[in-house]
């Protein structure tokens, strides 16, 4: 069975700590394979930042989410903008990427990147890729 990375953007991480969605189980049951989750040194950077300046729920999810992220996750070195980090990362190790955000998604979707993202008229995650490959 092969084991795939995972990269996944800030919102996709945060649907974890403010919606209560079970972001990793669902990325593993859709693709049926165990994952390495990963994030681009810019998305922890873009949590830290938003446990200390953000809304108050902002703030709180983000601090959990970087709790739980440091613990879980491999932090993938990359540079620039968030976004821009989760392109490089997901194209340079064939990762499939979990985005939220639709500019990101369309982005991805251009460059021949597997994604993940919200459906969010079913409240779940969904893949835009063949499953059985």
């Amino acid at each position: 069975m092969k084991v795939e990375c995972v990269v996944f953007d800030t919102s996709a991480i945060l649907l974890m700590f403010t919606e209560g969605l079970r972001v990793i189980d669902q990325v593993i049951e859709l693709i049926n394979s165990p994952i390495i989750p990963m994030i681009p040194y810019p998305i922890l950077s873009e949590l830290i930042k938003l446990s200390k300046l953000g809304r108050p729920s902002i703030s709180r999810a983000s601090s959990n989410a970087l709790n739980y992220v440091i613990n879980n996750f491999s932090i993938a070195n990359a540079a620039g903008s968030p976004d821009n980090s989760v392109v490089e990362v997901s194209t340079r190790y064939g990762c499939i990427a979990v985005t939220c955000d639709m500019k990101l998604l369309k982005r991805l979707r251009r460059m021949g990147v597997k994604t993940i993202y919200l459906r969010a008229s079913a409240g779940k995650l969904e893949a835009d890729f063949d499953l059985n490959f």
